[in-house]
């Protein structure tokens, strides 16, 4: 398995792009998350034309608007081979009805099959050869933290969302965690703050941790925190900042 990071910011901050990755696993291509901002970076370096599917976290502009963009894009060159798309049930008319507003009549037009695929928080799922599990976190919005396992590797995506029982079960000896760090202190409602994540970290014990998605305000004090984490080992993980284009070996 290989994560690379295509974006890290939060929904406004400007160089990182929105939060989004490129799982790479069991012969497939798999883009967490499509924000705005994540179509232009695809395109840049030609990693569109590789995806197999895109897991949605949930609808926010900056995790989901980039779909629309990114399928016409794909009208355009041609493609025909099946996207699928992942995600909770409402998902599906999320993006038949943001296609039809950014380009009416397109979703008629489009060259190639949209396999949409329904998960439900709590049920294991199969895709691709991967088991994929996932849980509600606290969000605005209905958000589902993912887990993809393939044979005895795994990694997990938090999308945005406030820790809950049910995400920290869900990330119990998880080799990789990608998750949202908002800030360090202030409890920002819907997000996940250092005492938060340093709680999780001892309870369900990940081996590597990637935060990111800091608000732009305490972006300078988040990233110091976490260099305090990862020196201690806090919770026995090794702590990473992302940053755009890494890449992760599992």
């Amino acid at each position: 398995m290989e994560v690379r990071v295509v974006g890290c910011g939060e929904a406004f901050d400007s160089g990182l792009g929105n939060n989004a990755y490129l799982l790479s696993a069991g012969g497939q291509r798999i883009l967490i998350d499509c924000g705005y901002q994540i179509p232009e970076r695809l395109w840049a370096g030609g990693l569109h034309r590789s995806l197999d599917a895109v897991y949605f976290t949930h609808t926010h502009a900056d995790h989901a608007f980039g779909i629309v963009p990114l399928l016409v894009r794909y009208w355009e060159e041609r493609r025909k081979k099946p996207l699928s798309i992942i995600g909770h049930r409402g998902v599906s008319s999320f993006v038949r009805k943001a296609l039809e507003l950014g380009f009416p009549g397109f979703g008629a037009r489009l060259n190639f099959p949209l396999d949409f695929v329904v998960v439900k928080p709590g049920t294991a799922s199969s895709w691709g050869g991967l088991t994929l599990d996932t849980a509600r976190s606290q969000h605005g919005v209905t958000n589902l933290s993912v887990r993809f396992t393939e044979g005895g590797r795994s990694c997990a995506f938090s999308g945005d969302g406030a820790v809950t029982p049910e995400t920290d079960a869900l990330y119990r000896g998880v080799d990789l965690l990608f998750h949202e760090l908002f800030s360090v202190r202030r409890k920002v409602p819907g997000h996940t703050n250092v005492p938060a994540i340093r709680a999780l970290a001892e309870s369900a014990r990940p081996t590597r941790i990637v935060v990111s998605h800091h608000a732009r305000r305490y972006k300078a004090a988040v990233l110091r925190a976490v260099a305090g984490l990862d020196e201690r080992r806090v919770g026995g993980a090794r702590w990473i900042a992302a940053k755009p284009d890494q890449t992760f070996q599992i």
